[in-house]
């Protein structure tokens, strides 16, 4: 299945943002490509830079310090601070190390990389010389690759804003609670459509109090999860290529949480309500529900501390006007 077979009208979305249109759509149609990091991440990290947009998909990579050493190529011998390569003479910098679990770098059409200069957080397109193995899969069977840098220079890496970095992961994980939702629309009308066709007892299922209500439970998942994804993307849209505000990370941060955990009920339910079918591959569900699982594993951890500690940061006073600022405009 490739990009082309998108079309708006698959997934039924109140919000006028084109963007989360095309992710709800990918997350909806099982598609494996890097759509959600494109333009969700890729795009507007290199705008913020003025660095050129790479046409087609991008993937990104997030390096890690521990594991990845950035030093100027052409260093000042003369400077007394810090170690050999911690000042420089031009901007080019030398990159070595690895970047573990990227998705898709080895299909993308660029990778995005996000690095930690001596002055400062950059991003460059990785060129030919990174070398890319395809080093594991996601439950859903995505690739994830290791990036490869044998002291690759790069002669003018894009220079970012600390902020706009800082907010390049949650956008990541935005990324997959998106895609949570638009898999999750497709469990519950795929279970709608088995439970009103498959018969059991001269009945079909949805005519059953036990599934009607588990069927219920399942809606209600899906809508919140679509719903705070859909808040979520109203502040991304205020962003733009900027950072975000104190109440949109409140926002986005809400919405990754939740859509972790409603990915492990709605794959449940799901199940639950389709019986033992739903766990053959002759059957579609588990194209989506291991995209749930997968996608929920993306998004990791430490995100209930972070939404806790913002509470905490702006005390008991300001804990009011952070949520209602970061749920402004929720009923439009």
């Amino acid at each position: 299945m490739t990009a082309t077979t998108i079309t708006r009208d698959r997934v039924r979305t109140d919000t006028a943002t084109r963007d989360v249109d095309v992710v709800l759509a990918a997350g909806y149609s099982a598609i494996k490509a890097p759509i959600g990091e494109s333009v969700l991440v890729a795009g507007p990290l290199l705008r913020s830079a003025d660095h050129a947009v790479v046409e087609g998909n991008s993937t990104v990579a997030v390096a890690d310090s521990t594991s990845l050493v950035v030093r100027y190529t052409h260093a000042n011998a003369e400077s007394t601070v810090g170690p050999l390569g911690a000042d420089g003479i031009g901007s080019a910098i030398t990159v070595t190390g690895t970047v573990a679990r990227v998705p898709f770098a080895g299909t993308a059409d660029a990778v995005v990389v996000l690095v930690d200069t001596p002055s400062g957080p950059a991003v460059f397109v990785a060129p030919d010389e990174v070398r890319i193995l395809d080093t594991d899969i996601d439950l859903a069977g995505n690739p994830l690759s290791t990036l490869v840098f044998d002291g690759v220079e790069i002669a003018s890496p894009a220079p970012v804003s600390r902020e706009v970095a800082a907010d390049v992961q949650l956008r990541l994980a935005l990324v997959h609670a998106v895609l949570i939702a638009g898999a999750a629309q497709r469990c519950a009308e795929m279970t709608v459509a088995h439970t009103s066709t498959r018969k059991q007892f001269g009945r079909t299922l949805d005519h059953f109090q036990a599934v009607k209500q588990n069927e219920a439970l399942l809606l209600e998942e899906v809508a919140l999860v679509r719903g705070v994804v859909q808040l979520a993307m109203r502040h991304l849209d205020a962003a733009g290529s900027g950072p975000l505000s104190v109440a949109g990370r409140t926002a986005v941060n809400s919405a990754v949480v939740q859509a972790a955990v409603s990915a492990g009920e709605i794959a449940r339910l799901s199940h639950q309500l389709h019986g033992a079918i739903g766990f053959t591959e002759l059957s579609d569900l588990h194209l989506y529900t291991t995209r749930l699982w997968a996608s929920r594993d993306a998004i990791g951890g430490g995100w209930n501390s972070r939404l806790g500690t913002s509470a905490i940061t702006v005390g008991a006073d300001g804990v009011w006007n952070l949520v209602t600022a970061s749920t402004e405009g929720l009923n439009r």
